[in-house]
């Protein structure tokens, strides 16, 4: 039972370490703005794409939630990656605090798209980048949801992975990003999972089962 709610107790701290560390003076923070992000102007349409991290992410924790928790087979390996990684995204944050300097000066007009996107960096402050939280998270849900026993259909995970470029993607055309802090990311998934892999062998050689 503890596994299957891991993830949810795990909120509460995760938000109140989060947002303990805003507000923090840029001038003490490590900028990790790359020549790379010229590649990525600023649009803000990107931010339908930005936005659907949100259901995609909460969406496909409910729904394996329901699909899984009378055998538990997929939702502790979901808890590990998500609690880890977001873990060791918080330290790196405490101990590395990063920012960057993309934003434009001023916003190009392109309707509700700008005002939605003037409205999200007027509270959300270039902190706390690297890696990018938003790009972790998505590469473990597409991971987890192409990887499961319980999806079958192949256009599901193709749709699945297109979404994660393009929210990663979004992040960068947006200014959210650095586009260092969406590989950052993904290095960070491929460490996890393979700390994920040693714990799922020591289970087996123990007897346990990693459900």
């Amino acid at each position: 039972m503890l596994k299957r709610l891991a993830p949810l107790l795990y909120l509460p701290v995760f938000l109140g370490w989060y947002f303990a560390l805003e507000g923090r003076p840029a001038s003490s923070m490590i900028d990790v703005s790359s020549p790379l992000d010229a590649l990525f102007g600023f649009d803000a349409r990107w931010i339908l794409a930005y936005l659907a991290w949100f259901p995609y992410l909460l969406g496909f924790i409910a729904w394996l939630y329901v699909i899984d928790w009378r055998r538990g087979a997929e939702i502790p390996r979901l808890a590990f990656l998500l609690i880890t990684g977001m873990t060791a995204c918080l330290i790196g944050y405490t101990l590395w605090p990063t920012t960057q300097s993309l934003r434009p000066d001023s916003y190009p007009d392109q309707g509700v798209f700008t005002t939605i996107v003037e409205g999200l960096q007027g509270f959300d402050d270039p902190s706390n980048v690297f890696p990018s939280l938003h790009v972790y998270t998505s590469i473990v849900v597409a991971f987890c949801l192409a990887t499961s026993r319980y999806v079958t259909r192949r256009w599901v995970v193709a749709t699945s992975w297109v979404l994660v470029v393009l929210i990663a993607g979004s992040t960068c055309f947006l200014k959210q990003h650095s586009i260092l802090d969406a590989f950052g990311a993904a290095a960070l998934f491929v460490v996890v999972w393979v700390a994920w892999r040693l714990v799922v062998r020591v289970w087996d050689r123990r007897g346990l089962s990693a459900g």
